[in-house]
């Protein structure tokens, strides 16, 4: 795709400029240190977009020329570099791999130089996700094991499933936080996005602690599942994430997924979510006339950051849309 017919990019933009030095130290403030080596002469207008929500950053990057970049050891952040256009060479952590858009991407992790090759095209999304929370994710994933690993995944992004995963995963983060700005968007789904892109990578991309990631789930008792299950109907306004309450109750995540669909005939994650839904519905049937109360303002408040799915929930459960149920009240 041209530059000129491409997708306009999404988020705040960080980096506009057509100076080499300007855009190594501006990028370099962003991410790493790193050398940029143009591949021929002439001119280039390079730009930087990106969002945020703690612990993790999205950017998308568009340099408009071809060249060499190569990054000193990442010092505290794995990186998920998702082409959108065009392809890369990769040199890193002894492989050297391609990386194309629609068919594999990079993953770079720390203790190693990282030496790519762009090609003219390329287009990209980077994932900038925090070494620390993905450590303390592996090691909560896990619950027999108390140490946090020394994390190192395989380099080469390359099973076209985890690829349309981590990159669906990013585009969405990308949208909802592009569109409401970060302060606006509701922190239970912020820490739920996070959430998914790092068990993405944990789980779908090889690095040293798959074995251990990967091992088959302990056996969930009825007691765990019911503690499980009262957190999420107990707190369900807090920013619960399935990570979370897995950590709480003692069990890893994989397991507490098991013990729920044994159990409750649905994962956790449906699970917390028909919970919030019984809340939504309970605030929708208490509006007072005159109150001024949106049922946006009631999705958001629990969660749900996407009105027509909430709609089509909402109506599935109630067998009416949430602006009827509002009505009724408030007319």
């Amino acid at each position: 795709m041209s530059r000129g017919m491409r997708e306009e990019p999404l988020g705040r933009q960080l980096v506009c400029t057509s100076d080499l030095d300007d855009l190594v130290a501006r990028v370099t403030a962003i991410m790493s240190p790193h050398t940029v080596a143009p591949a021929r002469p002439g001119g280039f207008t390079a730009q930087v977009f990106g969002v945020h929500i703690p612990g993790l950053s999205l950017l998308e990057m568009d340099y408009g020329m071809p060249l060499r970049l190569t990054a000193e050891p990442f010092p505290d952040y794995v990186a998920v570099a998702l082409p959108l256009t065009g392809s890369m060479t990769a040199t890193h952590h002894g492989r050297r791999f391609d990386a194309r858009a629609g068919r594999s991407a990079l993953v770079g992790s720390p203790w190693s130089e990282l030496v790519m090759d762009w090609d003219e095209a390329l287009r990209m999304l980077v994932l900038r996700i925090d070494l620390a929370a993905l450590r303390s994710l592996a090691a909560r994933l896990v619950t027999d094991r108390s140490e946090e690993p020394d994390l190192l995944f395989d380099p080469a992004m390359d099973v076209p499933e985890i690829t349309t995963a981590a990159l669906g995963q990013a585009r969405l983060m990308q949208h909802l936080l592009a569109d409401a700005g970060p302060k606006a968007v509701n922190p239970l789904v912020t820490a739920q996005l996070r959430e998914q892109v790092m068990c993405t990578l944990l789980l779908g991309q090889p690095n040293n602690w798959s074995p251990a990631l990967r091992h088959r789930p302990e056996h969930a008792r009825h007691s765990t599942v019911a503690d499980a299950a009262n957190l999420m109907r107990t707190h369900p306004e807090d920013a619960l994430t399935i990570e979370g309450v897995a950590r709480t109750v003692g069990l890893s995540v994989r397991a507490l997924h098991a013990g729920f669909c044994r159990e409750l005939d649905r994962s956790p994650k449906q699970y917390l979510q028909q919970v919030r839904l019984e809340r939504a519905h309970a605030d929708l049937t208490a509006a007072e006339p005159g109150s001024g109360i949106r049922v946006i303002d009631i999705a958001h408040r629990w969660g749900f950051s996407h009105p027509g799915r909430f709609a089509s929930s909402y109506r599935h459960h109630y067998g009416e849309a949430p602006a009827t149920t509002l009505a009724r009240q408030t007319r």
